[in-house]
């Protein structure tokens, strides 16, 4: 098969951000199809951008074929964000016959999260005389009406809830990564003509590498002071609650419990004067570590803070790369979400707060303080046989090739 696979956000893990698309392309070219990945110049998910003189730049990375089409940088933003859509969109429709003529897909996927996409994947699908697939991820409309409710318009809310309807019911076949995708669309009521649901591949997992010196040794005194250390590394936005762990790893200091939350962004300051005025020495926060030092500090804590306050996805099973990436390290969690449709709750490896509040997250770690090292360990263990049972990537290819060779044949 010759497959079109249309990722805003594509990347490598050299390049930091989701790399399903990449993971999937390698093994469907193992199989002997023809895979490009057409992506974005920009795009704020990625930790490094390539530089590009002229659109349909092409690169070779990792052994797939990248085409990116030259994209604006923007600062991270709804209004900027939305800008770079735009821009890619654009040109995605206009370059359209120039693609088909280079690519000659029979196959043509929109895979960027959102659906204004497959308008242009469907015409070059029809100017090739292929077909289209859609992939659902997130219930875009909803999600953002959720995030940005000022913002957001009457019009610009039906214009995103027509897309969504259009590409659920024109695409040959949706590849949904919720894994309650068919009730979405059944209350929605939308009619979809195929859906295949697939768990989400989990994320390269990047070796080891040893933390700084200085923030070793200071997470070897919080050690000595606290018998029990929570993890978090990773962006610190409102999504992710860091203030809601720092809440709760304050009021259990006496416990023995500490914390170490690793990142940078809007909430630093607001963590770091909260964490001043109320004297909780037993939370240590640190810079913004790289995947690869992440994965060092998840072994040498007890367990990893996992926090989304999303409503919208929640029903429905989120697409939760983070999530998965920390399942990779083979130890227990504790999730602050909304809603149980998640890999670690169905892992069974992860202990969950029955609120999003610090009563509710301390409730379980407190359990978690409850069990013996044969039953933290069993929550460890659960997380790995998980991913193993359900995210290994090449098997999430063959069941993705599967859904696309019904169309093919």
């Amino acid at each position: 098969m010759r497959i079109l696979y249309i990722d805003h956000h594509a990347a490598a893990p050299s390049a930091g951000g989701d790399c399903r698309a990449l993971q999937l392309a390698q093994h469907w070219q193992q199989c002997g199809d023809e895979v490009t990945i057409l992506t974005a110049g920009y795009s704020h998910r990625r930790g490094s951008n390539p530089t590009l003189q002229e659109d349909m730049t092409e690169r070779r990375i990792d052994g797939v074929r990248f085409c990116y089409l030259n994209t604006p940088c923007y600062a991270h933003g709804v209004g900027e964000y939305r800008k770079s859509v735009q821009a890619f969109l654009k040109k995605l429709y206009l370059s359209a016959p120039q693609l088909v003529e280079r690519y000659r897909p029979e196959i043509v996927i929109a895979a960027s999260g959102y659906p204004y996409d497959f308008f242009c994947a469907q015409r070059m699908a029809k100017l090739a005389r292929g077909k289209v697939v859609f992939e659902l991820r997130e219930v875009w409309p909803e999600l953002q009406r959720e995030l940005y409710p000022a913002e957001d318009s009457r019009l610009s809310s039906c214009i995103a809830e027509y897309a969504m309807d259009y590409a659920l019911r024109g695409a040959d076949t949706v590849v949904s990564f919720l894994q309650k995708g068919e009730d979405y669309c059944r209350g929605k009521g939308t009619r979809v003509e195929r859906m295949v649901t697939l768990p989400a591949p989990m994320p390269p997992q990047a070796s080891a590498q040893p933390l700084k010196e200085a923030d070793a040794a200071a997470l070897a005194e919080l050690q000595k002071r606290c018998g029990t250390v929570v993890a978090y590394a990773g962006h610190l936005t409102a999504r992710r609650m860091p203030e809601l762990l720092a809440e709760t790893v304050g009021e259990l200091r006496e416990q023995g419990v500490g914390a170490v939350i690793a990142g940078n962004g809007g909430y630093k300051l607001l963590l770091r004067r909260k964490i001043r005025e109320n004297g909780w020495d037993n939370i240590l926060l640190l810079d913004a570590l790289s995947e690869r030092r992440q994965r060092t500090l998840y072994g040498m804590t007890d367990l990893i803070y996992y926090g989304d306050n999303r409503l919208s996805d929640a029903p429905y099973g989120a697409y939760a790369p983070l999530l998965l990436r920390m399942m990779q390290s083979g130890k227990p969690l504790l999730l602050a979400t909304n809603g149980a449709e998640n890999d670690a709750e169905k892992a069974g490896c992860a202990v969950s707060a029955a609120s999003l509040t610090p009563q509710g997250l301390g409730e379980a770690l407190k359990r978690f303080l409850e069990m013996s090292p044969e039953q933290r360990a069993a929550l460890g263990r659960h997380a790995a046989d998980g991913l193993r049972a359900r995210h290994d990537p090449e098997q999430v290819a063959r069941d993705y090739r599967s859904s696309l060779l019904l169309l093919w044949v």
